[in-house]
């Protein structure tokens, strides 16, 4: 398996431990220049691995990458660092919650033992969460409208 992170200004030491290490590396503000770019490489990609900032993780702030949102909507697979969101969110199926090297090593494990379906459950996680009808409908809902 081949991971690749999305980084710029990524300095020539770092550049080789990722290349040591296997991983490759694509320039992240070439990436978000284009929205059709940016949609395509999203749903080239096997799935999304990402950690969160300190501050939300250890506030467990429930918070959740739109980026994420956006893998999960592709029908990809998603790893990302528990900072509170699994109160909200199914996770086990598509999308996994981690706090420990072994957590990730499992869901990529769980990812890898039946890919398609974590890419159907990652799609149905999108539609069920983060449509925009449903989301518009809620916002409006608590506004009152």
């Amino acid at each position: 398996m081949q991971f690749e992170i999305a980084a710029a200004d990524v300095s020539q030491d770092v550049r080789y431990l990722l290349q040591k290490h296997g991983w490759s590396l694509v320039d992240s503000i070439e990436l978000s220049q284009n929205l059709n770019y940016y949609r395509s490489y999203i749903q080239r990609s096997r799935g999304e691995f990402t950690v969160a900032k300190d501050q939300y993780t250890r506030l467990h702030s429930g918070w959740f990458s739109d980026r994420s949102a956006c893998y999960l909507a592709a029908g990809r697979p998603v790893i990302t660092q528990e900072t509170g969101f699994s109160k909200f969110l199914p996770t086990g199926k598509g999308l996994f919650a981690f706090n420990t090297m072994e957590d990730i090593l499992a869901a990529v494990d769980a990812i890898e033992s039946d890919y398609e379906g974590n890419c159907r459950a990652a799609r149905e996680i999108a539609s069920e969460y983060f449509a925009a009808e449903k989301v518009i409908g809620s916002l409006m809902e608590r506004a009152g409208l």
